[in-house]
């Protein structure tokens, strides 16, 4: 059995929440904030393949942390999964978009989802040829 596109995540878990809390001074909720603002408004092709490149370079270490137990663990509580990214609703629309799968209706933009990895890197590879494609013919002098 294959595994599903995206999974719908719910709020953290109390003991995510303090970890955060205790990794960042207690400022977790402040960058909370933040981080839940920007993920509501839609990158541009740059900026999405930016943050597609950070939440895979996460899951990859997700992955290596897996090999041994105190990583298993580490990751149970920290909520990293090495084959699901952590995306917002708009980033997940923007993404699927990409690789030519049409979001269902029920996703809203401020949703937390989990986008499989194959996936993301796919769009990943198709935004980076997107990138390139749009900078050299802008450094031609041709808009695009």
């Amino acid at each position: 059995m294959s595994k599903p596109v995206f999974k719908i995540v719910g709020d953290p878990s109390p003991t995510q929440i303090g970890a955060v809390n205790a990794a960042s001074a207690g400022l977790g909720s402040i960058l909370s904030a933040g981080s839940k603002a920007a993920d509501i408004f839609p990158h541009d092709e740059a900026g999405l393949l930016s943050n597609l490149h950070f939440r895979l370079y996460e899951a990859e270490a997700a992955g290596k942390r897996a090999r041994w137990f105190g990583g298993r663990i580490y990751n149970r509580f920290s909520g990293a999964d090495p084959d699901y990214i952590p995306v917002s609703g708009t980033h997940l629309t923007q993404t699927l978009r990409i690789v030519g799968i049409e979001a269902p209706d029920f996703v809203t933009a401020a949703g937390k989802y989990m986008l499989r990895y194959d996936l993301a890197d796919q769009a990943r590879s198709l935004l980076r040829e997107r990138v390139a494609s749009a900078e050299a013919d802008t450094a031609k002098g041709t808009d695009v």
